[in-house]
């Protein structure tokens, strides 16, 4: 009997919380209106703790929080609160898409300002995830754009990186410029307003020699909306090219 009750009990916590509405939630995170989803989400995790639902939300909620703060301490206090909440969902359930796909973004993100040795050990950690999100998230354009510049950087590391990657692996990551341009212009076929998937895809261009297509990607980029620092410095760098081709 007791048993039977605590399985009632149960279900009807998970009932609950599939039924959950998080349309408000969603439509802030929509908005961009991040800080308003924070207490909401706490709250919910309060009360429904290990759910990968709120998990997920809290640390995409975190990381683009990161992204807005001017002050260093306060994008390093939400990023490593979106990597904490990320981990914590990870551990629940490995299989899920979201938590791939925000634990590539997180995880990134923490190691983004670390030493080079840092971010070559931490690269197929990034590539792992984001490739699951991918296969199971293929019509998401935000899993494209991590990996095409996941692959630039890779290709564009000096060479004494390179052998560095070999002492630290005994089959290196490889990135390729080719394989940048496939996954960034799967990225802008499905998401043509973000700005950021036209400056790295430009730049991939650069390297394979195309300028001609990367003056072209630019002068779109020029036009289209830039919602964090990250990228008001793209957008400076655009102009900057521009004015040189003019």
């Amino acid at each position: 009997m007791i048993n039977n009750l605590r399985l009632v009990i149960v279900l009807s916590v998970i009932s609950f919380l599939t039924a959950q509405d998080f349309t408000k939630i969603d439509i802030d995170l929509e908005n961009l209106s991040f800080q308003k989803t924070i207490i909401p989400l706490q709250e919910l995790n309060n009360n429904f703790p290990k759910n990968i639902d709120v998990l997920s939300r809290l640390s995409a909620a975190h990381h683009f929080l990161s992204e807005k703060a001017d002050d260093k301490k306060i994008e390093k206090m939400n990023t490593d609160k979106a990597l904490k909440y990320i981990t914590e969902a990870m551990a629940i359930d490995s299989s899920s898409a979201e938590v791939h796909k925000w634990y590539a973004v997180s995880f990134g993100k923490s190691v983004e300002n670390q030493s080079i040795r840092k971010q070559i050990e931490s690269s197929k950690i990034i590539e792992f995830h984001c490739l699951q999100a991918i296969q199971k998230l293929p019509s998401d354009p935000f899993c494209y754009n991590i990996m095409g510049q996941w692959h630039y950087r890779l290709a564009d590391i000096s060479p004494l990186s390179r052998r560095l990657a070999t002492i630290i692996f005994e089959e290196p990551p490889k990135g390729s410029f080719e394989m940048a341009e496939y996954f960034l212009s799967k990225s802008l076929e499905l998401e043509p307003k973000y700005i950021g998937t036209y400056y790295w895809l430009g730049k991939s261009y650069d390297k394979l020699g195309n300028e001609e297509k990367k003056l072209s990607l630019f002068k779109t980029a020029a036009d289209l909306p830039r919602p964090y620092k990250r990228e008001e410095i793209m957008y400076k760098e655009i102009l900057k090219y521009l004015k040189n081709k003019s």
